[in-house]
């Protein structure tokens, strides 16, 4: 069955269930040894072709035209009850190919997830090949990468496996994009082998232990493109939907977001205190287990900077609560005794308000500590066999995550505690959020699927914007961004374990802003302005990765004279830049040690990895 389009053609190939898409004489064929399948909560593959019944049906309507493939009567036992359709059609008005998995007679606690539609193959082992990957920053993959390739945390969309819920590739400047339009419960299937070629496509997560509803991928083919051609399709897409919120947009609702201009972020601590229990617990050095700074001390600190000429500073504030950072959430008032308490902390907020330095704190509602005074266990997140999911990694010891349906209550409840007690902050930081997984519950007081998970932090973090605060979170996360003012960091994906204190080594593949070319004038990012710093490429420097992204920088709290020149440089260029989109970025001559990327004001920023250097230019 053919079916054609303006300037493109789609060939189907029911027995198979793949398809070829012709445009313009190029060709892109759905690769014949990989077949869709449907994996078992047993680790168990079933493929379609194990269903005896499938029947095939052309559609036509008003929007476009299709074929619709309907599977039934598994040979496997667990699945005979188990009936959908896929649906494969061009729509008339985008020329886009649609893929729909539509589940018809579901089951419950069987099925883990589905893998379809197939990857489409990507031919010629060189690097004008490649397959582009939202993997935190970005990453691009050249089809004869020498690496294996795996990815991050489970190949999940809306954490660091996939910032957005879309995937790419290019060949000879022929290519497409897959923008998967039903991501909550989505990811991607990634085949990588030292050499290549790669393998990607689209899989299908249960929700609730459910396929539950329809699944939708939109693939987009052109010609003559590359990476920012396909960025910037996402961005129209983003746009269409109303989800694109400018930091403009941001100020005319808290004009304070204005005063992140050129300012920058100075990360520092109160209280590290690490229990026993946990497992970053130093056993031989003692003394870095319960190290504290008073309030009053940081506030010399900070007037010290005054001094030193530093006119504007963003402070984020670790470890202000009673027993210090990541611990005791979400009871963590009163303000650390031992470093000065409520007055204490009070004084460094009314200090920093006369320095005219922003104020914002750390604050967490996700981990839920079992040595909080409020901890319930029926208030915790449940899973599928009604028990509760526990960690012990970080410094409070034993936990497990409160339901996010929860989240908010707690929120009003410890804001309401600042108010009361006439400390002024100017912006918060909820830990997690914007990072982590987005999490299922199946306690029946507070049952949630991932896509309400999203919702509930969304409304934790638009409480912070309701309040007249900053509102930060701790990477890029799509679905985030309209609620968000800044984040901790956009990290670029390393080949090496991912933690929470190192992570330093060489990148997957060749990094790309991919997240910038989107939604630069949407967020304000801060960067580690030296070398080796957490989540950028080992030799290089993060001060470069900062110039070429139009972010704002870090700052010590005692930096140098260097690193205060250092960091001035780039806050200026990010006081150009700030609300301003990236028009492009490309690799100059095809080196991925120089870059360039162009702002649509003008500013044009270019770098040079091997010599360290940069030069920006204003047009």
């Amino acid at each position: 069955m053919q079916i054609k389009g303006s300037n493109i053609e789609i060939i189907f190939q029911p027995e198979s269930g793949g398809i070829s898409v012709r445009q313009d004489g190029v060709c892109w064929n759905m690769q014949g040894h990989t077949t869709p399948y449907i994996e078992l909560l047993t680790g168990e593959k079933i493929g379609f072709s194990e269903f005896q019944s499938i029947d095939h049906t052309p559609f036509e309507s008003g929007l476009g035209k299709g074929l619709v493939c309907r599977y039934r009567q598994c040979n496997k036992h667990e699945l005979q009850a188990f009936t959908f359709k896929t649906k494969v059609w061009l729509e008339y008005s985008s020329q886009e190919i649609i893929f729909e998995l539509i589940p018809e007679c579901d089951v419950e606690g069987i099925i883990k997830k589905i893998a379809w539609p197939q990857a489409f193959e990507l031919k010629g082992l060189n690097p004008k090949s490649y397959t582009v990957l939202p993997m935190m920053y970005g990453c691009m993959i050249p089809n004869n990468w020498p690496q294996t390739i795996k990815g991050i945390t489970g190949n999940i969309f809306y954490e660091r496996s996939g910032y957005m819920p879309w995937f790419g590739q290019i060949r000879d400047q022929n290519g497409y994009i897959a923008i998967v339009e039903t991501a909550y419960d989505a990811g991607y299937e990634l085949d990588h082998k030292a050499g290549g070629p790669t393998r990607v496509s689209p899989a299908w997560n249960v929700s609730m232990n459910h396929l539950a509803y329809r699944r939708i991928v939109r693939y987009r083919f052109f010609e003559q493109c590359n990476y920012t051609t396909l960025a910037k399709y996402y961005r129209d897409k983003v746009k269409e939907k109303g989800a694109f919120v400018t930091l403009q947009e941001k100020i005319i609702k808290n004009p304070l977001v204005e005063k992140m201009r050129g300012t920058p972020v100075i990360h520092t601590d109160i209280y590290d205190h690490r229990e026993s229990e946990c497992s970053i617990y130093d056993p031989i050095n003692l003394e870095n287990n319960d190290r504290v700074t008073s309030f009053e001390k940081r506030l010399a600190q900070f007037k010290k900077l005054k001094t030193r000429g530093l006119e504007k500073a963003y402070i984020h504030l670790d470890g202000w609560g009673q027993r210090g950072y990541d611990n005791l959430h979400p009871d963590v008032f009163p303000p650390c005794e031992i470093a000065g308490g409520t007055a204490g902390m009070k004084k460094l907020a009314d200090g920093l308000k006369a320095l005219d330095y922003l104020f914002a704190i750390h604050d967490q509602y996700r981990d839920y500590y079992y040595d909080a005074k409020t901890y319930r266990p029926q208030d915790a997140i449940h899973d599928a066999n009604g028990q509760i999911p526990e960690e012990t990694i970080w410094a409070g010891g034993p936990q497990a995550y409160l339901c996010t349906q929860l989240a908010p209550g707690y929120v009003r409840r410890n804001f309401q505690w600042f108010s009361d007690h006439d400390i002024f902050l100017q912006g918060a930081y909820l830990d997690v959020f914007s990072c982590m997984e987005l999490d299922e519950c199946y306690h029946m007081e507070h049952r949630m699927n991932r896509q309400e998970s999203a919702q509930k932090r969304g409304e934790c973090l638009e409480y912070v914007r309701f309040l007249g605060k900053i509102v930060s979170s701790e990477e890029c996360v799509d679905w985030a961004i309209k609620h968000l003012d800044l984040v901790h960091h956009s990290p670029i994906a390393l080949a090496v374990e991912l933690d929470g204190w190192t992570y330093s080594g060489p990148a997957i593949g060749i990094p790309i802003p991919l997240f910038t070319l989107v939604y630069h004038e949407c967020l304000v990012v801060p960067w580690f302005i030296h070398e080796g710093a957490w989540g950028i490429p080992k030799h290089q420097d993060g001060f470069l990765y900062g110039l070429l992204n139009g972010g704002t920088g870090y700052l010590s709290i005692e930096p140098t004279q260097e690193e205060l020149e250092k960091n001035k440089r780039l806050c200026a260029l990010h006081e150009k830049v700030f609300g301003v989109e990236m028009l492009t970025h490309e690799f100059i001559e095809g080196n991925p040690q120089k870059q360039r990327s162009v702002f649509s004001n003008g500013i044009i920023v270019e770098v040079d990895f091997e010599k360290d250097s940069y030069h920006v230019v204003n047009k």
